[in-house]
């Protein structure tokens, strides 16, 4: 058997579309982005004005409600794949506390609206 690289379409981990801005930061430049699509393993986003190459080490902030309380959740990432419309990250040095937070994120327990939100709303 043959070990093929996966396709853009492949998945390891389910992806749950979400359609809300986030932050991004290289270590030189933060960045406003939306977040089209994450899994427990990695993301896609959509940028502008924001150059990302392949092998770029990543900060990616997005805005939670764990039990109702907004907070800051700060994911390290590594871009690998960049497209027109932005890159797809993966995830990295992930601990205990930021896998569980993605699992509720991918994996919500009821059909209430996301754990994640929108820094520009409430």
């Amino acid at each position: 058997m043959t070990n093929k690289p996966l396709s853009a379409n492949r998945r390891l981990a389910r992806r749950r579309v979400a359609d809300v801005k986030v932050f991004a930061s290289d270590g030189v430049e933060l960045a406003k982005c939306r977040l089209r699509d994450i899994s427990v393993g990695g993301a896609f986003l959509e940028t502008k004005n924001f150059a990302l190459t392949t092998g770029t080490n990543l900060e990616v902030v997005i805005k939670i409600r764990p039990g109702g309380k907004p907070r800051h959740c700060r994911l390290p990432a590594k871009v690998i794949r960049v497209e027109e419309d932005g890159a797809a990250v993966m995830f990295r040095d992930l601990d205990e506390e930021l896998c569980n937070i993605l699992l509720d994120i991918v994996y919500p327990k009821s059909d209430a609206r996301s754990t994640i939100q929108d820094p520009s709303g409430p």
